[in-house]
């Protein structure tokens, strides 16, 4: 792989990124699975040609994006932490609501029932 295409890989690595991040800035249940998927294209992508960039230590420009993406990864993992923490703690309000609290003064847990959906 030359150079300019391991910079490319690079680039359209750290776009997928980015995308998945910025789908992350209005996440609703659609957007966190495509988040999913975009992600684990990219980190497929990122395993296939790591091994390259790791060869090209002197690479300037390469280096360069290559810390461009990694900026990008820290970014989307603070928002995916955050929509991690949100729907923690909208659990325990949950539970708060339907359960009231424990003993210990803890959120009660929440109870998911049972379902089974019939279509004829």
């Amino acid at each position: 792989m030359s150079s300019r295409e391991l910079v490319e890989q690079v680039v359209s690595t750290r776009q997928q990124v980015d995308f998945a991040g910025g789908l992350l800035l209005k996440p609703s249940p659609e957007a966190l699975e495509r988040c999913s998927i975009i992600l684990e294209q990219a980190g497929r992508q990122l395993a296939e040609w790591q091994p390259e960039l790791t060869l090209r230590k002197g690479d300037a420009d390469a280096l360069a994006e290559a810390w461009h993406l990694r900026r990008s990864v820290q970014r989307t993992t603070r928002l995916l932490q955050g929509a991690a923490e949100f729907h923690s703690n909208w659990l325990n309000v949950r539970g708060a609501m339907t359960g009231g609290y424990t003993k210990t003064g803890e959120p009660a847990p929440l109870l998911h029932g049972r379902r089974i959906c019939l279509e004829g």
